[in-house]
């Protein structure tokens, strides 16, 4: 047996967060990483992480190959299939023996049979369609031996569409598991991730937790010692995993002891999903205690004949009657999809502005026609999609005309309403946050020395949507100049803009204006960084030629 090199490989998601506090990286890869370290008898592997936030698959070919790597995983979303698919005709173009698997969400039976992806299915030996901790231990253990296909329980076997099946795998204990964060390996200065139990207890027929139980939940000893190695990682802030805060009472219990063992929570900002007609007084002094929450609720629609038929129970009365003793304790964000089968134009305008009276701020997005979840239902929910981004075209209750002409209408007034965030997929605004709520929020975007807030927002779309691993922090003046406080691919950058002088030494002149930076930039990261002043370029020229900050875009 040879050496095993293990690749773990993932696209971030590029999630564009308009209030600039989502440092976002892939936590699944990070578990199975942290589920072979742990491992006693694999101590001796070595594992490397491809966690790009790239489309090209020449970059993730490159870095493979120079590790050449016995096994090859893939954590699969809908976002990356399309990479994968070239990443792997390259791989198996270099060493047509290499071992590839792929897990994820992504990575089902149902995906890979629709025809953009065959290609993908077909360079694949094995796909991994529950959850990975066990079974990516056993495939590190067994891959290099001549039937490990067949050894390894948990996995599908495409076989050119003729799929099989090998053994049923147990259901991870996922109390047997470290965290990355435990093992202080987890990425610093990001978004922290916590998960206090596996599943929901809802099977929404739109949701891929789809059937699985929410029966196993971490202890306290466990999530303490997650909570100190997500301290140690500096976390920006945290985004906790499960399908909603207070949907398991075990869990919120241990979670509050954890926390009050550690105390991280109470400086950090607070992200998560609350269930509405479970919350508890509990549960509002626990937000309290933490820096700041940002609380989604999904509603999805206000209309119960649509939600009883995709398995949402939903009581809105007692909704209105928990909004109510939220109110000036909690901002909540009302989220809601568009499109859903079964809805129609005339329920989904009545739905919005019912959440226009209810909410805090509303976020609507586009319908995605999911593996674990409406993919399964397509046939009976007369569903058309497109199949390479997973978006509802047309199904029950929607035409295609419908769809276009209600997605212009919402567009139309989240442009007029406060703060609007603006994409293709979704959209969202301010409608009224409450004062109590509001008192505790933390600044997420610097705008010092005066810069307009709406030109900040408006330059963040630009580059969060249009330049791949970049997002835009802050802008602020400094001297005669303006400062750019960026992420990139490789760390924090600050691009420095002023009027061009001659003599002076610059990264990039423009017109009348040179640009320097401050921060690590690589080769890739130039060629974004550039983008980055091609985007910001236009906005610079006006704000330093006319020397007012805040000039309108």
């Amino acid at each position: 047996m040879g050496e095993r090199r293990i690749a773990l490989v993932a696209v971030d998601s590029q999630w564009r967060d308009p209030k600039g506090t989502f440092y976002s990286f892939s936590y699944g890869i990070e578990k199975l990483q942290a589920a072979i370290r742990s491992a006693p008898d694999l101590q001796d592997v070595e594992v490397q992480l491809l966690d790009l936030r790239s489309n090209d698959p020449d970059e993730y070919f490159e870095r493979i190959r120079e590790f050449r790597p016995s096994l090859v995983g893939l954590s699969a979303y809908v976002w990356s299939l399309e990479v994968f698919a070239g990443l792997t005709a390259k791989l198996r173009a270099f060493d047509p023996e290499l071992a590839i698997v792929a897990g994820g969400p992504a990575a089902r039976r149902s995906v890979f049979d629709l025809a953009p992806h065959h290609a993908l299915r077909d360079r694949l030996d094995a796909v991994i369609p529950g959850e990975g901790e066990q079974t990516i231990r056993d495939l590190v253990r067994l891959h290099q031996e001549p039937d490990w296909l067949t050894r390894v329980p948990g996995l599908m076997l495409p076989t050119r569409g003729l799929w099989r099946n090998t053994a049923v795998a147990e259901r991870p204990d996922i109390e047997s598991y470290p965290s990355p964060y435990q093992l202080g390996i987890a990425p610093r200065e990001k978004t922290g991730y916590v998960e206090t139990f596996r599943g929901c207890p809802i099977h929404c027929a739109f949701c891929q937790w789809g059937d699985q139980k929410s029966d196993r939940v971490h202890s306290a000893r466990y999530l303490a010692e997650h909570l100190r190695g997500l301290k140690n990682s500096d976390a920006q802030n945290v985004f906790f995993l499960d399908a909603a805060f207070n949907l398991s009472p075990r869990a919120f219990r241990a979670l509050v002891a954890a926390e009050a063992e550690v105390g991280v929570l109470r400086d950090m900002v607070v992200h998560g999903h609350l269930y509405p007609t479970h919350l508890q007084e509990e549960h509002l002094a626990f937000f309290e205690h933490c820096g700041q929450v940002q609380a989604s609720v999904g509603i999805q629609s206000f209309d119960e004949a649509v939600l009883e038929r995709l398995g949402r129970p939903f009581d809105i009365q007692r909704f209105q009657s928990v909004l109510k003793q939220m109110k000036g304790r909690l901002d909540v964000d009302i989220e809601l999809i568009f499109g859903l089968p079964g809805d129609n134009p005339a329920s989904f305008r009545r739905t919005f502005e019912t959440a226009l009276e209810l909410g805090s701020s509303v976020k609507v997005f586009k319908c995605l026609v999911l593996p674990d979840a409406l993919i399964e239902r397509s046939s009976e929910l007369n569903i058309d999609f497109d199949p390479n981004t997973f978006a509802l075209m047309s199904a029950e209750g929607w035409t295609r005309e419908e769809l276009d002409r209600e997605w212009a209408w919402l567009y139309s007034r989240a442009e007029q309403a406060r703060d609007p965030i603006l994409n293709d997929d979704w959209v969202g605004f301010v409608i009224n946050p409450s004062e109590g709520a509001s008192a505790k929020q933390v600044p997420s975007v610097s705008t010092q020395g005066g810069f307009d807030s709406k030109v900040v927002a408006h330059l963040r779309s630009t580059i969060g949507s249009g330049v791949s691993g970049w997002d835009l922090r802050g802008v602020r003046s400094e001297g005669a100049g303006l400062m750019f406080d960026l992420r990139g691919p490789d760390g924090d950058v600050v691009l420095a803009v002023e009027r061009l002088v001659e003599g002076q030494r610059f990264f990039v002149s423009k017109e009348t204006l040179a640009y320097s930076h401050r921060g690590h930039v690589g080769e890739v990261g130039s060629r974004g960084l550039r983008q980055v002043i091609e985007a910001v370029h236009g906005t610079a020229l006006r704000v330093l030629g006319a020397g007012v900050l805040g000039a309108g875009c």
